[in-house]
């Protein structure tokens, strides 16, 4: 096991025992059955050369193969982040030998904060992300982009230990950790009206709602309201890929904003808030994912499709 397996990509050589004491060697038959739709999600698997298994998932009555993954892929990753139902069924299609994590010793890892769980639910992150925004198209395709990009706020001030302490989001956090927060975050004052972020393009920058009100909008149609303590425009900056919705203060606005930048350094430094915001995101697009799956499936609300469409920014 090494980095040419996509979710070890981000782990030094030097963290890979941490991952390699995880995995269980198993051998797999054709036609075994890994797991059913909606069942609990204990592990994942990571497929040898040979290996395949197809993922279905289903749609009004019918099941209908949407995936079929190959050897140096993963199977049932989305049980590493929340250990929730299984959001399609996997069989195994063609037999070979693969390596499975359980969901329990991974967590072990991420629960004691050591940085190559992080690395790996990074690049789960993007997996996720790149799933999200398909599965969100097909729900409500983009249009073609005519606004002009939004204007990154104006440089701020850094913030204070009294503005990151009374953000409530921020609270739990070790005081050495605000502290590193402080030399990262800029206090942003915005003006009503203005936008933040614009759907379609690079997410350079996460924002952290202070005081005021955030209309979140895609293709022209008001998706959610964020109120004062709501986090957004993070996920971009975790998967590097462009923004889904637009995002407009509906009054002034107080923010405090984090560059990407900033974060890649917090994140590489081992900074707990950085693995934090990781885990945070993680477990929102996993939400989302099952929602939308649930939508393309005839099975979701009409409140469901909103949050889908808005939660990729």
């Amino acid at each position: 096991m090494d980095k040419k397996i996509p979710l070890f990509s981000l782990v030094e050589p030097s963290e890979m025992q941490e991952l390699v004491s995880l995995l269980q060697p198993v051998s797999l038959e054709p036609g075994q059955v890994l797991f059913r739709e909606n069942t609990a999600g204990d592990g994942m698997w990571i497929l040898d050369e040979g290996a395949e298994v197809s993922i279905s998932q289903t749609r009004g009555k019918r099941p209908v193969v949407i995936a079929n993954n190959r050897g140096g892929e993963s199977v049932g990753e989305m049980a590493l982040i929340d250990g929730g139902p299984r959001s399609g069924a996997a069989v195994v299609t063609q037999g070979g030998s693969a390596h499975y994590i359980s969901a329990a010793n991974f967590r072990a890892l991420r629960d004691a904060y050591r940085p190559a769980a992080f690395k790996v639910m990074r690049q789960l992150c993007k997996e996720l992300c790149s799933r999200l925004r398909v599965t969100s198209d097909r729900v409500s395709p983009p249009q073609a982009q005519t606004a002009q990009p939004s204007q990154p706020p104006a440089a701020g001030r850094r913030a204070t230990e009294a503005e990151v302490n009374a953000f409530a989001p921020f609270q739990s956090l070790p005081k050495v950790v605000k502290l590193a927060l402080c030399q990262k975050l800029q206090s942003v004052e915005i003006g009503p009206g203005q936008p933040i972020c614009s759907e379609g393009e690079r997410g350079e920058h996460a924002f952290f709602l202070r005081s005021g009100a955030v209309r979140v909008t895609r293709n022209g149609k008001t998706l959610q309201q964020l109120g004062a303590g709501a986090m957004f425009g993070m996920v971009s900056v975790i998967d590097e890929g462009r923004r889904s919705a637009t995002c407009i203060a509906e009054g002034p606005a107080h923010l405090l904003s984090l560059s990407k930048r900033d974060f890649d350094n917090l994140f590489l430094a081992g900074n707990r808030f950085a693995f934090q915001m990781v885990d945070l995101v993680s477990r929102q697009l996993v939400a989302q994912l099952r929602s939308t799956n649930q939508l393309v499936s005839g099975l979701g609300s009409t409140t469901q499709e909103r949050q889908a469409q808005g939660d990729a920014l």
